[in-house]
């Protein structure tokens, strides 16, 4: 069975979505595969107790699509999940979602001018555009440890949580203490008989200015809306303002660091403890995280914070690096995503035939976070250099969908088969990276993070201010892609702003 269409969408998170409503909005013909049985990406999969934002709930969600009645200014799994599918209901996305069809290959055909996605089930999508929202975390990143096949407890990945084993009377290890290990030791350590966490590296935890949203101000933002988009406006631009000590100036960051030492020092009374959890990098190296609870769960007695990672896992235990073993029911992996790994799971066959992970042999990379030289009519919904860590991805998602939108409407009204950005416009994006990244807290030398990779780009961040982000993919530079012509030939644009 063959569907044709204008676009395809792989993939129904936020990313995804984001993008089914402009292309909603703008009259674009489109389906979206989703291989999962729900949409929501990330917040789909991930229902490991305590799991929620480090984003306020205001900022995090579409601008177009905003909720008056979020319940406390971080927002749990289930409410982002909740509000997500509100916003399908509410822009008709369900009808053009086609749920369990896992994309197994997208193929470019430059003598049509389109692409064929073919899916697990047989089914053939056609289309001129595609779009790659698959996002960078729901693929499990597990690290090999001997002896991992001898371990006879029970053993997951946080982002796929075993709700059927009770952990009453357990002994739990976690390995990883990142955004989901922080966030799910209380839960582990209020449930189980012990818990034992291998750090690798201490993060830096920040107090999360957590409440309940009263009644009235859900009213009021329900009543009148300007109200609300003031008040995530607010919250836009506080964190723009935090985000200058991220991506220009680091100093800033400093002053941020003695609450993190006092915290821990009120809350853990061991001073060999106390040294192991506190950071010796500067803080926003790496990912910063937010709990009221986390070192207040380690000072108890049947928590144990062992530094490294497993050596070894034994049938009824794991062994750590000076050889101790800690004796384990459930083991549980708290240790991210492969960021390549969404993408390489779909074999996509640009010009010529060129494989994108080919392509991405030396890292992953692209232009404007969006594009990639040699994939024509192909965009990259979250990609490369498509977000900051220090703000909502949302707001960076919308200027990505209303420039793909854009990028359409352009190359209808130029008569064009096709776009592909050019490799010197790309090369001069990636200089750019390579320029702005080297001043930044993320870059190598201060840390070592999941941010930094061996790509030209030399990160796959934005580093620099998301509002600067936006305000460059308002228009599209035609001078910077070559539009494929009836003549089946690459023609560079005319050099003007659309």
């Amino acid at each position: 069975m063959t569907t044709r269409t204008e676009a395809v969408i792989i993939g129904a998170g936020l990313s995804g979505i984001g993008q089914a409503v402009a292309f909603a909005r703008s009259g674009i013909d489109f389906v979206v595969l989703e291989k999962a049985p729900d949409l929501g990406g990330t917040w789909q999969s991930n229902t490991y107790p305590g799991a929620a934002c480090d984003v306020e709930a205001h900022l995090y969600s579409y601008s177009h699509t905003k909720n008056p009645y979020w319940r406390s200014t971080y927002a749990g799994q289930e409410e982002i999940l909740g509000y997500i599918r509100g916003v399908a209901v509410r822009h008709g996305l369900l009808p053009r979602i086609r749920f369990g069809t896992q994309a197994v290959s997208a193929r470019w055909h430059e003598d049509t001018a389109e692409w064929t996605v073919e899916t697990a089930d047989g089914t053939t999508y056609v289309s001129r555009f595609l779009v790659l929202g698959v996002g960078g975390l729901h693929m499990p990143r597990i690290p090999e440890v001997p002896g991992a096949a001898t371990f006879r407890g029970s053993t997951w990945h946080t982002s796929c949580w075993n709700h059927d084993v009770d952990l009453a009377g357990k002994h739990v290890t976690l390995v990883g203490v990142g955004a989901s290990g922080v966030q799910v030791v209380p839960h582990l350590a209020e449930r189980a008989a012990s818990l034992t966490i291998f750090q690798r590296t201490p993060p830096w935890v920040l107090p999360k200015a957590d409440a309940t949203i009263p009644a009235w101000r859900q009213r009021l933002f329900a009543w009148l809306p300007a109200a609300q988009s003031l008040h995530r406006l607010g919250i836009y631009l506080r964190r723009e303002k935090r985000g200058f000590g991220f991506h220009t100036r680091p100093d800033l960051l400093r002053v941020a660091e003695p609450i993190v030492r006092r915290k821990i020092d009120e809350q853990i009374a061991d001073p060999s403890l106390r040294a192991l959890v506190t950071p010796d990098y500067p803080l926003g190296c790496k990912r910063v995280l937010f709990s009221n609870d986390y070192y207040a769960t380690l000072n108890r007695p049947d928590v144990h914070v062992v530094p490294g990672s497993p050596a070894e896992v034994r049938p009824d235990g794991i062994v750590d690096e000076a050889g101790g073993e800690h004796r384990t029911d459930v083991l549980v992996y708290a240790t991210g995503f492969d960021l390549t790994g969404s993408f390489d799971r779909i074999e996509i066959a640009g010009t010529d035939g060129r494989l994108l992970k080919e392509a991405w042999r030396d890292g992953i990379h692209g232009y404007q976070g969006l594009a990639m030289p040699d994939f024509p009519n192909m965009f990259m919904a979250g990609g490369p250099n498509g977000f900051a860590p220090y703000t909502s991805v949302v707001s960076n998602i919308e200027a990505q969908a209303r420039y793909v939108v854009q990028a359409i409407r352009t190359t209808r009204s130029a008569g064009a088969r096709a776009l592909t950005v050019r490799q010197d416009a790309t090369d001069r994006f990636l200089a750019e990276m390579r320029t702005r990244f080297a001043r930044t807290v993320w870059a190598p030398g201060n840390c070592r993070n999941w941010y930094q990779n061996g790509s030209p780009g030399g990160t796959v961040l934005w580093p620099s201010s998301t509002l600067h982000y936006r305000l460059r993919l308002r228009t599209l530079r035609t001078d910077d892609y070559e539009f494929l012509t009836a003549r089946n030939a690459f023609q560079r644009g005319s050099g003007s702003r659309q």
